[in-house]
């Protein structure tokens, strides 16, 4: 086995165990709590469907009425998932069955991201690649739950992965015809994910129609110094028409909810996207409520979440990119294949610059923009293993370990710290937890921190309790007593009013519950609480006698 293909299979399996691993101890987010519902609904479907094949449209208006908002594509993978290892095996509960299917599709970005990494610096690149990703802290806390967010990201990074090698001269074992059939299934799978992988294929136009402008460029050479003989050419790209054609093909195959009443059913997914009304500024913090900074909201979350060093390396590697175009332009990089650079460019620019747009509903956390780290991984390793060998050619690949050490070290140091709290990890721009929690940032997202608390609860809560989870969704709160993880005889209150226990998560836009439960249970006092860095993230409230 060649070592471009080690490097990728250690890293996928690498990422594997790490995410079986360390999954237990993640809570169950909102959107989760959802999918892992649809993904069992959308299991029992293809079991029922085998059974009675004349019944296969009304079984699907069925089983795929769950979140029919968003396709079907991961949801299925985590109900297939979740069938095998916990409703035929008995391995795994419910959970961590379904999130088994997100497991594998970030094994499949590791992947891709260091064959990539390869192609473009050589053996170094491909393994820091994929390190560059997975050690943001935020990034890792996405590869354990069964949500949609990682998986478009992975898809949509190999389908643009395809894409590039099927406009190389170099192109592997596939062909042209090969690469470009392979990126129209991707494609299909990543609509079937997620809508934002509508936004794609024009994305990949641009890069090919900005790349046909060579200023003074006589020729392309290798992708970038040390390749391993990938050339960035510029062939026609067939992939955006095997795009065009199969990808809603596959669309449509994988989401049984289209199977009739196609076109009506599409205008209504897509509707609900383009009308949806999110825009909590409260989910900015102090620091980005006043203009200008509402646009640039993504771009300064970014520069708050990703660790220092990693973030040097990838802003260095946005700034090795367009040096590069503008050498080849100059006549100054006859190596440089410019189509491969606006490529690597607007992959990483476009998600990011999308989500500051002034229209653009703002969410919380950076799962809309995810799809932009993986290129910035791929820029930020080519630019550590450029500068090693610069700084001392014969001892390049020691020097870009020591770089890719000092880039990797404190970050990885923020994932072990913060986990399972990815969602409240802030880096040292942001003075962390504690000074993000003074310039009004968010602490946390989604819920998933209540499970901090659970062993508290299970102990101290009074026979038959009412517990409000507030942001944790009931769904979530079903979940966790299916798989063990809470007691049966506690019940979900609708709020502070019909509430024992009252479970408070910090969430700006949801601060008026805490005050309800104050008034309500009258004291300001938590029995217990889950802190990060002694920031509260989670407290907890009870009234007289439901907390023993």
């Amino acid at each position: 086995m060649n070592a471009r293909r080690t490097i990728a299979l250690g890293w996928g399996a690498a990422v594997l165990v790490a995410a079986a691993a360390t999954s237990p101890s993640v809570g169950i987010s909102r959107d989760e709590s959802v999918y892992v519902e649809a993904g069992g609904s959308y299991a029992r479907f293809w079991g029922e469907a085998l059974r009675a094949p004349s019944r296969v449209l009304e079984l699907a208006d069925r089983r795929y009425a769950p979140n029919h908002e968003h396709p079907g594509f991961a949801k299925g993978l985590f109900g297939l998932t979740r069938t095998v290892l916990h409703d035929v095996a008995g391995l795994t509960g419910e959970v961590q069955g379904s999130r088994a299917g997100a497991w594998l599709l970030a094994a499949f970005l590791a992947v891709v991201l260091a064959l990539w990494g390869f192609d473009l610096a050589g053996p170094m690149g491909g393994a820091i690649a994929p390190a560059l990703f997975f050690a943001v802290p935020r990034n890792f806390w996405h590869v354990h739950p069964a949500a949609l967010d990682l998986p478009v990201t992975a898809l949509l990074l190999a389908t643009t992965y395809a894409f590039w090698r099927s406009t190389s001269a170099s192109r592997g074992r596939l062909s042209t015809a090969g690469w470009a059939i392979t990126s129209g299934v991707l494609l299909g799978a990543a609509l079937a994910t997620k809508h934002n992988a509508w936004f794609l294929p024009p994305v990949l136009l641009a890069a090919w129609l900005l790349g046909s402008f060579r200023g003074r460029q006589a020729s392309h050479g290798p992708a970038s110094e040390g390749a391993v003989g990938v050339v960035g050419g510029h062939r026609f790209p067939w992939a955006l028409v095997a795009m065009a054609l199969l990808g809603p093909v596959v669309l449509v195959a994988s989401w049984p909810w289209l199977w009739h009443h196609t076109l009506p059913r599409i205008q209504g997914w897509l509707g609900y996207h383009l009308r949806h009304e999110n825009y909590p500024w409260m989910y900015l913090g102090t620091l980005l409520r006043e203009p200008p900074f509402p646009v640039a909201y993504p771009f300064v979350v970014t520069a708050l979440t990703v660790p220092a060093a990693i973030l040097v390396a990838m802003v260095g590697g946005l700034a090795q990119s367009g040096g590069r175009i503008v050498s080849a332009w100059r006549g100054r990089g006859p190596e440089v294949s410019i189509p491969t650079e606006w490529l690597l460019l607007l992959s990483s620019l476009f998600p990011i610059a999308l989500i500051a747009w002034p229209t653009v509903p703002h969410f919380g956390g950076v799962k809309h923009w995810m799809p932009a780290m993986p290129f910035l991984a791929l820029l930020g390793a080519r630019a550590l293993v450029t500068t090693g060998r610069r700084l001392w050619p014969a001892r390049a690949a020691a020097v870009t370990g020591v770089l890719a050490f000092l880039a990797l070290a404190p970050a990885a140091w923020q994932v072990a710290h913060v986990h399972p709290f990815g969602t409240a990890a802030w880096n040292e721009l942001a003075g962390g937890a504690p000074g993000a929690a003074t310039l009004g940032m968010q602490r946390q997202f989604w819920g998933d921190a209540a499970v901090a608390v659970l062993p508290a609860v299970n102990i101290h809560a009074a026979p038959g309790a009412r517990v409000w989870f507030q942001e944790t969704t009931a769904l979530a709160a079903r979940q966790y007593q299916r798989d063990g993880r809470l007691r049966r005889d506690l019940t979900v209150a609708s709020g502070p009013e019909d509430a024992d226990i009252s479970i408070w998560q910090y969430h700006q836009e949801f601060r008026d519950r805490e005050f309800r439960t104050w008034t309500e249970f009258r004291t300001t006092r938590p029995v217990t609480g889950a802190y990060l860095d002694e920031v509260p993230l989670v407290q907890v409230y009870a009234r007289p006698g439901a907390w023993r």
